[in-house]
């Protein structure tokens, strides 16, 4: 074993412990005499024990070490240089913020930028810029949660901090909910978007526009198709005009979605769709009306039946978060939900048994709230994007 190659061309090789443990054992015998014995209770056993241990270390680092070159199993400062080099980068955290939030109380108070409100579950919310109160006794502020991540604001949910407390400042209400923020991309969800934007910098082609679009904030899954023939063609249940795209986008503000798709399409290149909106060439100065769809919500019950086997999770917990994992697409090699993809129930399967292995899955049910629960798959079109409340997860313990 002395001669064995951990290192080949299809990459680093990690021999079974006790390939290792004979090895080391050998060598002992060697300089030691082959009568030595090696029980794991003599002090030559241990230490032969813990020399196994380095080595075998030693070995799994380098194979964790050559996985950081491959995308597809990077993470962390690796998986950003790898991002690098096709010219993309992993989204970081944002902050949830709300837009014109009214506030109300005596004329001329000034309500300076260090006061935080609350929602009605305690998450604390700053204002971004002091503001006085006009003649009237109102004014209009935004804020920004405190912490970073998805922090709910729904409407008319701000309330006072008694901290914080101004004289006279009396009133305060959110009339929208807030702009969701957003945790820092996950290794996960980051991988998985860098191979939907591998063609990043071409334009014309589709692979092109959609890496452009699956690049923009907030794009989350997308339809595309492309009718390059002289006349009007239905593509997949889709009417297309000649010489045209269609493109249905889940995610994204429609002035960003549709930049990206002027950005990337070829010139003359023509649109499907009902969203119409009105984007300024930088270089020209000239407007072009960029036309794309939004997809129609399916809303999806999923029904499980399982036994928790020798698993010692809260079964349902775990399967519900299994499940929404993979419709986030945050389980490794899976796309999760996205427009134009039918739902499977063998997919769901598949996900509990990898986020949580231990748990038997008996059956899985699927279809759309309040219709009938089958094992079928429920067909989704490419004008529609299914979406799952967690509370529309039903585990069945058997």
């Amino acid at each position: 074993m002395a001669d064995y190659t951990y290192l080949t061309e299809t990459g680093v090789i990690i021999p079974d412990t006790a390939d290792t443990l004979s090895t080391v054992e050998g060598e002992y015998r060697a300089a030691l005499g082959e009568e030595l014995n090696t029980d794991p209770a003599t002090p030559q056993g241990r230490l032969i024990a813990v020399e196994v241990t380095a080595r075998d270390t030693f070995l799994r680092n380098n194979a964790d070490l050559a996985n950081q070159i491959n995308p597809r199993v990077a993470g962390g400062t690796f998986l950003n240089a790898i991002w690098a080099l096709t010219g993309g980068q992993r989204r970081g955290q944002e902050r949830t913020v709300v837009q014109d939030v009214a506030l109300g109380g005596v004329p001329g108070t000034i309500i300076p930028a260090s006061v935080q409100v609350l929602t009605q579950d305690g998450e604390p919310f700053e204002i971004l810029s002091s503001v006085t109160l006009d003649g009237t006794g109102n004014a209009l502020a935004d804020f920004r949660s405190v912490n970073y991540g998805a922090i709910a604001a729904p409407a008319h949910s701000f309330v006072f901090d008694p901290q914080y407390q101004v004289l006279g400042w009396e009133t305060v209400d959110n009339p929208t909910a807030g702009i969701l923020g957003r945790a820092t991309e996950s290794d996960v969800a980051s991988r998985l978007r860098r191979r939907r934007t591998l063609a990043l910098q071409g334009v014309a082609l589709p692979e092109a526009i959609i890496s452009r679009l699956y690049d923009t904030e907030g794009v989350v899954s997308l339809a595309f198709r492309e009718n390059t023939t002289d006349v009007t063609a239905v593509i997949d249940g889709v009417n297309m005009i000649s010489h045209s795209i269609f493109v249905n986008v889940d995610g994204g503000s429609d002035i960003d979605v549709a930049t990206a798709i002027l950005e990337a399409k070829s010139g003359g290149c023509g649109y499907n769709g009902s969203v119409v909106v009105d984007v300024t060439d930088p270089a020209s100065g000239q407007v072009y009306p960029v036309t794309f769809e939004r997809p129609d919500e399916v809303n999806i019950q999923v029904e499980v039946t399982a036994s928790p086997g020798n698993s010692t999770v809260d079964m349902p917990t775990a399967i519900r978060n299994a499940i929404m994992q993979y419709t986030a697409g945050e389980i490794d090699g899976e796309d999760g939900f996205a427009v134009g993809v039918n739902v499977s129930p063998f997919e769901f399967s598949g996900a509990i048994n990898i986020a949580a292995p231990g748990i038997f899955v008996r059956k899985v049910r699927i279809g759309v709230v309040a219709g009938p629960l089958s094992t079928d798959e429920v067909p989704i079109t490419l004008y529609q994007v299914p979406r799952l409340n967690i509370n529309n997860i039903v585990v069945i313990p058997v």
